[in-house]
């Protein structure tokens, strides 16, 4: 729907992205719209600005919390429940063991919590629809599903329009103690939508925050809410000749929305030249747990006025506070662009061929890495096919793909040819590049088609076709030591079993790389512990246990090996003095609750599937 205003067009919802059609089913009737949004430019005070929607603020996606501000009173009622006083106002950090297990509403307070958000809302975005509720109470992304599925799950989809109506549904959670769960997209891999709080608890949707504010096309920038669909408002920067110059850097899996993206600080296979959300991020308007609205900052691309509390909240997973608006960077396209893609005998050669051109400056917009089964999947189940429409065979070797871009065709072809250069000193055994953007296209789903080709993989060689899980996980260390991290993981995935039966994908350029591993749900515990010794082994070589999916419920473990247990210990303090109700997306990060079970529910494969998740 477009509504005109002052000679600017308004418009409400976002543009269904090509390949998300296979996860639409997925979500309810209430899920995000899928319609595309309209660009119109709008002349002030000599500027080119482009408004889009009516709604005001942006919501963090995901799984967002709120960022709580409490009052004295409230402060002291709330410390004393969690544990020690003296400790809490006193202590630097806060232990797990200094504080008591939270109190949440019970059903007669959470239905008095929910007449009020009714009241608020109205009837239409207040949804107890039991398809809509099991819509949001899992994911088919996810690793991780609710081991209690019978409990672990909201009962009630509360939809707001504006941040004004986040605040009001916060206030009234704050008072009754209601934990709230924010979501947008739910293409989160690590658990981090899972109501672990149910039954009495809220899914905030954002299926009705998905506007494209503002766009300013000379400040490089734009203001959108959570449910914006990343291709959406690519999309849409290029059907505008005021904005098609411009693009937005990140560029995670279909159907991720900004929301979620903020909320894992999450990039994709850009993130090389463009950087991850966190460089991507101007400011964020936030709802804190008792409703109050904070804005971090004004919209200049630097400052150092104060905390950045900005990036406070960006990688939070909705830990802290409800992110209703966000002022996210934009980039110049390139004029020109072009995909190079060779392969090399081994995966220490691929890798050299990758530093080698990090080391000398080579300036790419993408640089991916393929081991030999992820091509070979691709091959078999990609179903890519050439310029003549016949099918396209790629090498069926460690692989590597480039994207070069810049002003001028002469310009790429200069990098194209210190590419070819670089990877003949290293033993490549083929190389190919592309000469339009359908040959881009072309190249580029060797990486592009590895996810779902992993599927339908797993769908033709497990023992129960019906029961395809995949394990997504990622990892980063630092590039000197991605070599070694791969190779050991290599070889502990095939005495483990899982030869063949997982695939490689890596943002080489950043050291982050990605492990798809397909199983049933009866090796659930398997693929458990070599994840676990992938994830120790990145540690060991000053990695993380995640480069850009985020912590949620699934990497919990990991934290106190990672960065300490006093890092840890003050997170849970910002997180307490934030939040002491512990309502905002409870139990994700780390944990917050000394009788929280939840990781050795996990690691005992006690997750009681139900069924094939279908997308």
């Amino acid at each position: 729907m477009m509504l005109r205003n002052k000679g600017s067009i308004h418009f409400l919802k976002v543009f269904k992205s090509s390949g998300f059609g296979r996860v639409t089913s997925h979500f309810s009737r209430r899920s995000l719209s899928t319609e595309k949004p309209k660009i119109a430019s709008h002349g002030k005070s000599g500027g080119v600005g482009l408004y889009f929607g009516g709604g005001l603020l942006f919501g963090l996606g995901l799984a967002l919390g709120a960022y709580s501000k409490s009052s004295e009173n409230d402060k002291t009622t709330a410390l004393s429940e969690s544990g020690s006083l003296k400790e809490s106002l006193d202590d630097s950090v806060t232990s797990l063991e200094s504080v008591a297990p939270p109190t949440y509403a019970g059903p007669e307070e959470f239905n008095e919590a929910l007449e009020q958000i009714r009241k608020v809302l109205g009837p239409d975005s207040v949804s107890t629809d039991k398809d809509n509720i099991k819509s949001v109470s899992d994911s088919f992304f996810s690793t991780h599903h609710p081991p209690e599925p019978e409990t672990q799950h909201p009962s009630v989809v509360v939809s707001p329009s504006s941040t004004e109506e986040v605040s009001q549904i916060m206030k009234i959670a704050h008072k009754y103690r209601v934990p709230v769960i924010a979501s947008s997209g739910l293409t989160s891999l690590e658990g981090h939508t899972m109501h672990t709080r149910g039954p009495y608890s809220i899914s905030l949707s954002f299926a009705d925050m998905d506007n494209i504010i503002a766009v300013h096309p000379e400040d490089l920038d734009a203001v959108v809410q959570p449910g914006v669909d990343w291709q959406g408002l690519d999309g849409e920067l290029l059907s505008n000749d005021a904005t098609k110059h411009l693009m937005f850097g990140p560029d995670p899996g279909i159907g991720a929305r900004i929301g979620g993206m903020i909320g894992t600080s999450c990039s994709g296979t850009n993130a090389y030249r463009y950087g991850t959300m966190k460089e991507n991020i101007v400011n964020v308007t936030v709802v804190l747990a008792d409703g109050t609205i904070v804005k971090t900052r004004q919209r200049p691309r630097k400052s150092s006025a104060g905390y950045d509390l900005t990036r406070l909240f960006v990688g939070a997973e909705g830990t802290l506070g409800i992110v209703t608006e966000a002022t996210i960077k934009l980039h110049v396209r390139p004029k020109y662009e072009s995909v190079c893609i060779a392969s090399f005998p081994t995966i220490a050669d691929a890798t050299s061929t990758a530093s080698h051109i990090i080391k000398d400056g080579l300036q790419l917009n993408a640089m991916e890495l393929l081991n030999a089964t992820t091509v070979s999947f691709v091959n078999r189940f990609g179903g890519v096919t050439d310029k003549d429409g016949n099918h396209k065979q790629f090498d069926e070797r460690p692989t590597l793909l480039f994207k070069a871009g810049g002003t001028s065709k002469e310009g790429i072809q200069e990098q194209l040819d210190l590419i070819r250069k670089i990877s003949a000193e290293h033993g490549n055994l083929s190389i190919e590049q592309s000469n339009n953007e359908e040959e881009n296209g072309i190249l580029w789903s060797a990486r592009r088609n590895g996810l779902w080709s992993t599927y339908d993989y797993g769908s033709e060689i497990l023992d129960d076709p019906n029961d395809v899980q995949i394990w997504t996980t990622d990892i980063a260390v630092p590039i000197s030591h991605l070599t070694d991290v791969i190779a050991e993981t290599d070889k502990d995935m095939s005495s483990s079993g899982f030869l063949n039966r997982y695939a490689l994908m890596g943002h080489i350029g950043d050291g982050n790389c990605h492990f798809l591993i397909v199983y049933n749900s009866k090796d659930y515990a398997k693929v458990q512990n070599a994840v676990d010794r992938m994830v120790y082994r990145a540690l060991k070589f000053e990695g993380t246990c995640t480069g850009e999916h985020g912590v949620g419920v699934g990497k919990r473990r990991y934290l106190d090996t990672e960065i300490g247990p006093n890092a840890v210990a003050l997170m849970r303090k910002i997180k307490l003095s934030l939040d002491p109700r512990r309502i905002l997306n409870p139990d994700k990060v780390f944990r917050i609750d000394l009788t929280d079970d939840l990781d050795q529910k996990l690691s005992h494969s006690l997750i009681k599937e139900t069924g094939k998740h279908c997308c």
